[in-house]
């Protein structure tokens, strides 16, 4: 390894060092992914996920096993009242002041 102050004499050699030509004009990235898709190539980037709505807080599992008699009474109740779960299991429990 050498030393990051030493000359090695090469300094003036790179410096002469220039490109031949101008550097090609920027491609549209519109035109490349045409180019692309008519080879059958597909793009890599990420796809943006669509959520239907914002969560107002973090969350939290929770996961039991009721009795299907209880899990039927809960899932009846959230169709009825076009809930989700989550919205459902909060519903009740303000209902129950809990």
């Amino acid at each position: 390894m050498s030393s990051p102050g030493k000359n090695l004499g090469f300094s003036s050699k790179l410096a002469s060092i220039k490109p031949d030509a101008e550097p090609e004009p920027k491609v549209p990235d519109s035109a490349i992914d045409e180019v692309a898709a008519r080879h059958g190539f597909v793009s890599r980037e990420p796809v943006q996920k669509i959520v239907r709505r914002k969560e107002a807080e973090p969350s939290a599992n929770l996961n039991i096993r009721p009795p299907i008699s209880t899990y039927n009474r809960f899932v009846s109740f959230a169709m009825e009242n076009r809930l989700s779960y989550p919205e459902a299991l909060k519903e009740l429990m303000d209902r129950a002041k809990v």
